[in-house]
């Protein structure tokens, strides 16, 4: 993995919502789909809370993380964001936030 393309990390990330910082759109993907990953085994943990809920998409049998996130990209800067944070509780919003710093800290201490 090359970091010649990404801003150099001089302190910890402050935000708690950003995935990717860099020009790179195959890496940034990858951390898309890294989080995403993190999201359905936090899904999977809360199944009880999700299938209990009803879909608001039609084709899914029952409520998933993935309808309460949503992403936006600006200036080589990947971020989540939740839709409204007051339908998920604390503590998964809380696992969503520390898979977010998980795998972007990932991304600046990987080795190639």
């Amino acid at each position: 993995m090359t970091m010649m393309n990404r801003a150099p990390l001089i302190n910890p990330i402050p935000f708690n919502n950003i995935l990717y910082i860099g020009d790179e759109a195959k890496a940034c993907l990858n951390i898309i789909e890294k989080f995403n990953n993190r999201l359905l085994e936090i899904e999977q943990t809360y199944f009880t809370w999700f299938s209990n809920r009803n879909a608001k998409n039609r084709l899914a049998t029952h409520d998933k993380l993935q309808h309460h996130i949503h992403y936006h990209f600006e200036g080589g800067i990947a971020i989540f964001r939740f839709k409204n944070e007051d339908n998920l509780p604390a503590v998964i919003r809380n696992e969503c936030v520390v898979a977010c710093k998980n795998v972007a800290a990932g991304q600046f201490y990987a080795t190639s």
